[in-house]
């Protein structure tokens, strides 16, 4: 019993102790979450980040309100950080994690006047694993986007059942 009221009693002295030395008030780090709701980037897009290429399968990102990125791509995800830089622009860096390491893009982007199309111009650095220093920036690049846009159905022109019966796929035809 007197060893618990001991160890209690030693508690209470290291926490006064401790209120006192750090001017009577706890020590909280703040954060700061940043409200970019008005930018016209924030929202869903589809991205083309390889205009040479007809073929090349989109990337589908989010711009959050809060500064955040999400990417998911025909390469993997991709997560990171924007800030507006003037009413319909802004900066970019994204970190993508590869076996050989990690990739970072920067990213310099304009979004039209109409808030529906995007372009961008980006460079890509790899950073080694082992030491964590980058191997310099590649690049420029461009990209193109669209707004992703909430629409209702429309009328369908053969029923999931149909299209995905084995009758209505065509059979292949054997080789000679």
């Amino acid at each position: 019993m007197r060893r618990s009221r001991g160890i209690s009693l030693s508690a209470v002295l290291v926490l006064c102790a401790a209120v006192l030395v750090g001017g009577g008030a706890p020590v909280v780090a703040q954060t700061t979450t940043p409200d970019y709701t008005g930018h016209p980037l924030v929202g869903s897009w589809m991205l083309d980040t390889d205009t040479t290429d007809p073929e090349n399968l989109h990337s589908l990102v989010i711009f959050s309100a809060e500064g955040s990125y999400l990417e998911v791509g025909p390469d993997g995800p991709g997560v990171g950080a924007w800030e507006p830089t003037g009413d319909t622009t802004a900066i970019l860096t994204i970190v993508f994690v590869e076996e050989e390491g990690t990739g970072m893009v920067r990213a310099s982007i304009e979004v039209a006047a109409d808030g529906q199309t995007l372009t961008a111009s980006y460079t890509l650095e790899f950073v080694d694993p082992a030491t964590g220093e980058g191997m310099g920036e590649i690049g420029p690049a461009g990209v193109e986007g669209i707004r992703i846009v909430a629409e209702a159905p429309g009328t369908p022109v053969t029923s999931f059942e149909d299209f995905f019966s084995e009758e209505g796929t065509p059979a292949a035809t054997p080789a000679p």
